[in-house]
């Protein structure tokens, strides 16, 4: 296989000013971190692949050794080997029918035996990686408002599939639900359990919209922070960019849990006011600021080589001017699998957000276009 493209160098991260750790325990592994980046491209053999929205919804195999994707235009499951890096196969899907979700694909979970969950805007089902739905998982649970059940996206808008419980995690919106709440469906008897969420609520509180009325209608604009839920090690983690601390809920557990984790270096909570709707621009620019310039956690990633969880956390600098770039500040934690902290840094050096990042083999695989070409940069964490 040829490797089209490496180019490679070695940045020193200086760690976060703190106070020296005073027992074994409170060590910063990440005090001394170092990392070196390799962008390599993929060779896509005799056809091209269409990086316009790039990755969009992906996932890997579940040995890790195959990415998959959904290109559009037209929408074709694309699967490329890790190892070699090369696209192995591009198959196109119906947009269309009995064997279709639509046209656009939100949702993408590689299965055993070359099977994928697919969700879409209208629908959601299993298919084989040749495009042949086998299982229809449009369903509704039963006990259900009977005007609830005419809306899929309220309930599964904010959903994932796990194939080992075969069941849906999904965060309900609108007015289906009055608080934050994690649902646990179950496809085959259409029931459903529910936990409260008290705890993201801070997400909601500190979205902003403005609203300004023009001569074409009412024009909205939407702010605020992340919230993520993904399946790591075998459970469901449900956290957001407001705190440090997540739900967890394990795929053999009836209840969920609420990690605090404390750090020494970063605040561990947001501790802002802003004004949730608003019709002035000025405001809502400054409030928007405000909220980028928080310390907002990412998701979590398990990396079994280290058998530790690593997230990223970011500030984001608002350039002055419509147009103006902004700049950021970047964070990496590391947390044992208990959760409890083993390091934290802030990044000096690396002046771009990972994007559509998953980790194999101890190293970080960032999207990256080269030139449209679909590339990743690798990088490779010591410490």
């Amino acid at each position: 296989m040829k490797k089209l493209l490496t180019l490679s160098f070695l940045v020193l991260i200086y760690a976060c000013g703190g106070k020296e750790s005073e027992s074994a325990e409170q060590k910063n592994i990440l005090e001394s971190l170092t990392f070196s980046v390799d962008t390599v491209v993929v060779d896509p053999g005799d056809d091209f692949l269409a990086l316009s929205f790039g990755l969009g919804a992906f996932d890997l195999s579940p040995d890790q050794k195959e990415l998959l994707f959904f290109q559009n235009k037209p929408l074709s499951l694309v699967t490329v080997s890790l190892d070699e890096l090369k696209v192995i196969s591009k198959t196109e899907f119906e947009t269309e029918g009995p064997n279709s979700v639509g046209s656009f694909i939100g949702d993408l979970e590689a299965g055993p035996s070359n099977h994928v969950f697919i969700k879409g805007f209208n629908g959601q089902g299993i298919f084989t990686s040749e495009g042949e739905m086998t299982e229809n998982l449009k369903i509704f649970p039963e006990g259900l408002d009977p005007e609830y059940t005419n809306d899929f996206m309220k309930i599964y808008g904010n959903s994932m599939y796990d194939f080992q419980s075969e069941k849906f995690y999904a965060q309900p919106y609108g007015e289906i639900i009055k608080d934050n709440e994690l649902w646990v469906i179950d496809p085959a008897s259409k029931s459903y359990a529910s936990y409260p969420l008290p705890k993201m609520k801070s997400v909601g509180d500190l979205a902003i919209t403005f609203t300004q009325k023009t001569a074409d209608g009412t024009m909205s604009s939407y702010y605020g922070p992340s919230a993520y839920m993904e399946i790591q090690n075998n459970q469901v983690l449900i956290s957001g960019g407001t705190m440090s601390g997540l739900y967890k809920l394990s795929s053999q557990a009836d209840s969920v849990e609420f990690i605090d984790i404390q750090h020494n270096t970063v605040p561990n909570e947001w501790n802002i006011t802003v004004q949730k709707e608003s019709s002035d621009e000025a405001s809502f620019k400054e409030d928007r600021r405000k909220i980028s310039e928080q310390l907002n956690f990412m998701d979590f990633k398990w990396d079994e080589t280290r058998e530790m969880y690593i997230r990223f956390g970011k500030r984001t600098f608002l350039g002055e001017n419509r147009g103006d770039p902004s700049s950021y500040e970047l964070y990496l934690f590391a947390y044992d699998k208990d959760f409890n902290v083993l390091g934290e840094t802030k990044i000096a050096g690396l002046e771009t957000i990972p994007s559509s990042y998953f980790w194999r083999d101890g190293k970080l695989y960032s999207y990256v276009n080269v030139e449209d070409e679909l590339g990743f940069a690798v990088f490779t964490f010591d410490f």
